[in-house]
């Protein structure tokens, strides 16, 4: 046996490894996010009520997070990726969160992660949506638009295993689109939740605000980056990856701050 052929069995051994690797992680990890965040409705099938929107959207966070933990610990344990030279730091000038989704065996292993934090994501919009036609007390047009943010957001659920799908040296444009919907997205579903809610706090607010500006810029820095431009190249890290760090941890905090839209003890009656 030659010795570039004990080479290529060894890579596909590693391989094999790291797909068990994540596969088992996934298994462990997907179960306690779904237990922890549905706890009583597993030990009480018929509880009522029902989980709430939020809840479900947390457990998509929550669910997120594993699938990038799992995939820092295949990628750095097993992969072979160069951090000084790849397509996300010669497009944006530094490694971002998805340079880990974007070799083997994470790009094996994700697709079934992103599985269960879709799955929560529509469940979500759905549940938000049954709760929006019970919200007698806002305005047509408010809930006609919270009615597309969740369309919206469920398209951007599904679309977003395009990032999985096709590999950054591919086509850039294509990997990083979903995600750049998801920094629109996200967003505008809390700032609508902001104004569904009748008894809305200043703090809200302010977060409603923050999220939404950082996330415009973001998508600019985004959108400066993936065109190229022939003089002008991608926004300096220094100033790009802070605000990427502060998206990042606003997107994983808004979901467990979005206020809960109220409902008056007259349409409750009538639920």
């Amino acid at each position: 046996m030659s010795a570039g052929h004990t080479h290529l069995e060894l890579a596909g051994s590693e391989l094999t490894l790291g797909i068990l690797t994540g596969l088992t992680m996934c298994a462990v990890l997907q179960s306690v996010v779904l237990y922890q965040n549905f706890k009583p409705w597993f030990k009480k099938p018929n509880l009522t009520p029902m989980p709430s929107p939020e809840r479900f959207l947390g457990a998509a966070i929550h669910s997120f997070v594993a699938m990038v933990f799992t995939s820092a610990v295949l990628t750095f344990t097993f992969s072979r990726l160069d951090f000084e030279n790849n397509p996300i730091i010669n497009y944006y000038g530094y490694n971002h969160v998805c340079i880990l989704f974007d070799t083997a065996p994470s790009t094996y292993v994700t697709p079934i992660f992103w599985f269960f934090v879709a799955y929560l994501i529509v469940r979500f919009a759905v549940e938000d949506t049954k709760r929006l036609m019970q919200m007698k007390h806002i305005s047509v047009n408010l809930r006609r638009i919270s009615y597309g943010a969740n369309v919206f957001l469920v398209a951007v659920a599904a679309t977003f295993s395009l990032c999985l799908a096709i590999g950054p040296e591919e086509n850039m444009i294509m990997h990083t689109s979903p995600f750049v919907a998801l920094m629109i997205a996200m967003p505008l579903v809390f700032v609508l939740h902001c104004f569904q809610d009748q008894n809305r706090k200043m703090i809200f607010i302010v977060a409603c605000t923050v999220f939404m500006m950082v996330s415009i810029i973001k998508v600019i820095f985004a959108s400066i980056a993936l065109i190229q431009f022939e003089n002008f190249g991608p926004v300096p890290p220094s100033i790009s990856q802070p605000m990427d760090l502060i998206w990042v941890l606003m997107a994983l905090t808004a979901p467990f701050l979005m206020p809960v839209p109220s409902i008056d003890s007259s349409e409750k009656q009538v639920a």
